[in-house]
């Protein structure tokens, strides 16, 4: 049984906790992360699930039942949520890197090798062979791929972002280079007349899933539109800070 003190300071304890509010907190804001840096956190990536796609394929070995989820859907790698393929999803675009990782075939053992820079890569790349694949086979018998990555902020409904990457490769290399295009092409007058380019993230596109095809198969390639101006100077600060 309790005794008075300890009653009493469980009485407290629950109260304070009750009375905790958003301006108690704003006090600490950040508190616990100051050694934190950005090797400190996972960034997800948004992926296009396809036919043979862990979260829908009950065969595959990493197979995890996620609701909602079907060929076309968006797929959060790292809170495993799950987006309307149709429909996609509303990002602001704030960096663009290409690289080109080394993967290992699948019969000897598959998996993640190595990641180069460009001009790494495109000195490996002179030294690969076409196999029956498509792919740049090096000769340790690893494979190139040539990686485009947009790293974005994800817009919600609800006001809120957060950030995430867009990989594109293989077939969808054609779109990472359209989007490219399509942003360097947007211009802003200033009020002196000059023209410039704004920043990626001064305009919001719509990324959605559409269905593809070629003699070889069928599988979801990306769809991008240029749909908004940047909702808010939160969010232009926030992609700038990304």
């Amino acid at each position: 049984m309790a005794t008075p003190n300890q009653q009493e300071v469980a009485v407290e304890v629950k109260n304070t906790a009750m009375a905790l509010s958003a301006e108690d907190m704003a006090a600490d804001a950040g508190g616990g992360f100051e050694d934190a840096s950005k090797d400190s956190y996972a960034i997800p990536f948004i992926q296009l699930l396809q036919k043979g796609s862990p979260p829908i394929d009950p065969d595959h070995p990493k197979h995890k039942e996620t609701p909602g989820a079907k060929i076309g859907s968006l797929y959060n790698t790292v809170t495993e949520a799950v987006a309307d393929g149709d429909k996609g999803l509303l990002v602001l675009p704030c960096h663009f890197q290409q690289n080109y990782i080394e993967w290992a075939d699948r019969d000897a053992g598959g998996g993640f090798v190595a990641q180069h820079d460009v001009p790494t890569g495109v000195n490996l790349l002179a030294t690969c062979k076409r196999d029956d694949k498509n792919r740049d086979v090096l000769p340790n018998g690893n494979y190139l791929v040539d990686t485009r990555n947009h790293y974005v902020l994800v817009l919600n409904e609800d006001g809120s972002a957060h950030p995430a990457v867009i990989s594109m490769a293989s077939t969808q290399t054609k779109k990472s280079k359209k989007w490219m295009s399509a942003m360097q092409d947007v211009k802003v007058k200033r009020a002196d007349g000059e023209v410039f380019t704004p920043p990626m993230w001064a305009k919001a596109y719509r990324v959605k899933s559409i269905a593809e095809s070629n003699a070889k198969g069928t599988w979801r390639g990306w769809d991008i539109t240029r749909e908004s101006d940047c909702p808010s100077t939160g969010l232009y600060q926030q992609a700038k800070a990304f």
